[in-house]
């Protein structure tokens, strides 16, 4: 295995990245924002509308680069203000991660105030796992969004996917584009010929650790369901719209397929077609699952994923739980209390009331109340 084929190297193993502090600037609706954090578990509490999830959105920005909410980045820049920032400062290493976003401009990146040629550099600086009600669209939305969430786990773990995942979509692009071209008029084989060969070497390997990382993700979610759930077996499999898993057959297959590509205008064949199948007691949860094992679902989904990427870093990563514990009854939350507190380093959690936490993490939680972009300790 080759350096760039391996995870991203974080210095000493066990050694636990834990964000000491955070400032926030012109960031939703925090005009300024300078916090420091327990290096174990915070409680943030407040009414709804008041920034709570801003804060959590605030970290999962710099661990991803993405909101937390799937929104444009210009929408989290306060409004009447040019740009906004977001920074934290790390313990391990007393490291600066920083990132901007600017009207009219790409979002730049920066480790100790010195900029990254790419926003998604740093990708994988901050370990973190964040669990929103928004991440049921894991198990209720379309494939879209399943394949989104392998791409952002995947390509926070391992450098060689996001390469990969960036020129294959690259690659796939123009060949739409030349499909568009030839419904047109006519185009020559051999002008498609280099583009298919970048989809293939391209997208057998995105495929291939999509399914490696879904085997093992299976297995690590089952084990926190069994945790959570009330006796019911949770399954996960990549589900390939087609059986073309090497670079030659999927080289083969975009040319048998290129006519019948050329009358749909869009390339059929590849990963960017593929889909998570996700079965609870054996049957898919999405179509026959109730509200409450689509849930458990996804919570042990993220749960496993923490589990993952703790293996594969040897570092824990940051837990963000946005207003999850409300959502559960109560034999659940004490359940997902319990893993939080044997699987986290460092968590954020959200809720209506601090109490919602729980006794177990109060005793041992640095209390933040929330109200109206202003937070102050309880």
């Amino acid at each position: 295995m080759i350096e760039r084929d391996l995870p991203i190297k974080r210095g000493e193993e066990n050694a636990a990245i834990t964000v000491e502090r955070i400032v926030l600037e012109r960031f939703r609706n925090y005009h300024r924002l300078e916090l420091n954090l327990s290096e174990g578990f915070n409680v943030v509490a407040g009414q709804n509308a008041q920034g709570k999830t801003n804060l959590l959105e605030s970290l999962y920005l710099i661990a991803t680069t993405r909101l937390l909410r799937g929104q444009r980045d210009t929408e989290a820049i306060q409004e009447g203000e040019q740009g906004s920032k977001v920074s934290i400062w790390l313990r391990e290493g007393e490291t600066k991660l920083s990132l901007s976003l600017e009207r009219g401009a790409r979002k730049r990146a920066f480790i100790n105030d010195v900029s990254l040629p790419r926003a998604a550099d740093l990708l994988g600086r901050l370990p973190c796992v964040s669990i929103s009600s928004s991440d049921m669209v894991i198990v209720r939305g379309d494939p879209t969004d399943r394949r989104s969430f392998l791409d952002l786990e995947l390509s926070a773990l391992y450098p060689a996917y996001l390469n990969h995942l960036a020129h294959y979509k690259r690659a796939v692009e123009h060949r739409n584009a030349l499909l568009r071209e030839a419904k047109e008029g006519f185009v020559p084989d051999e002008v498609f010929e280099p583009w298919e060969l970048h989809v293939a070497n391209h997208g057998a390997p995105i495929r291939q650790m999509r399914q490696n990382y879904l085997h093992r993700l299976s297995q690590t979610a089952h084990q926190m369901h069994s945790r959570l759930g009330q006796g019911e077996t949770l399954q996960m499999a990549y589900d390939m719209r087609d059986d073309a898993n090497t670079p030659e057959a999927l080289s083969e297959r975009l040319t048998t397929q290129r006519r019948a590509d050329i009358a749909r205008g869009g390339t059929s064949i590849g990963p960017h077609r593929d889909d998570i199948s996700i079965l609870v007691d054996g049957r898919e949860a999405r179509l026959y699952g109730s509200q409450g094992q689509q849930r458990t679902a996804v919570i042990a989904c993220k749960m496993g994923s923490m589990s993952i990427i703790s293996e594969v870093n040897h570092v824990p990563p940051l837990l963000l739980l946005d207003d999850i514990l409300s959502d559960l009854d109560e034999k659940r939350r004490a359940l997902l209390v319990e893993v939080v507190l044997d699987t986290a380093h460092q968590a954020v959690l959200t809720c209506t009331e601090a109490s919602a936490a729980g006794e177990k993490i109060l005793d041992q939680a640095k209390v933040f109340q929330v109200r109206s972009g202003s937070i102050c300790e309880a």
